[in-house]
């Protein structure tokens, strides 16, 4: 099983330098969705990196990829050299959409 890397020229270099050979720059949603296809097509891959700015950009190509039931390839979000992108917390909507309010837990 090989990893792949999709990011920005930073995260694809320091991929590259770890021994990682499967990657793309990519620099516009089309072209990260156009590699994320290519990876989860190859075989050989079985974990895929990708930039959280680009995942989010192509937010629902990646959910459509996540949902199906398939193990392999792994999606990894992963930050960029700014840091994590805010967004909200996915059980967070569920439960507001369920219970119709926000529940925040006080700890234990």
């Amino acid at each position: 099983m090989k990893v792949a890397v999709i990011g920005d020229m930073n995260m694809v270099m320091g991929f590259a330098l770890t021994g990682v050979k499967k990657a793309r720059i990519a620099e516009t949603p089309e072209e990260a969705e156009e590699a994320l296809k290519q990876f989860i097509d190859d075989a050989e891959v079985g974990i895929i990196i990708l930039l959280d700015l680009l995942a989010e950009e192509i937010r629902s190509f990646v959910t459509n990829i996540q949902e199906r039931k398939t193990v392999y390839p792994i999606i990894i979000e992963m930050p960029g050299k700014d840091g994590p992108i805010r967004r909200e917390d996915p059980m967070d909507k569920l439960i507001r959409k369920a219970v119709g309010i926000d529940i925040k837990s006080g700890g234990i």
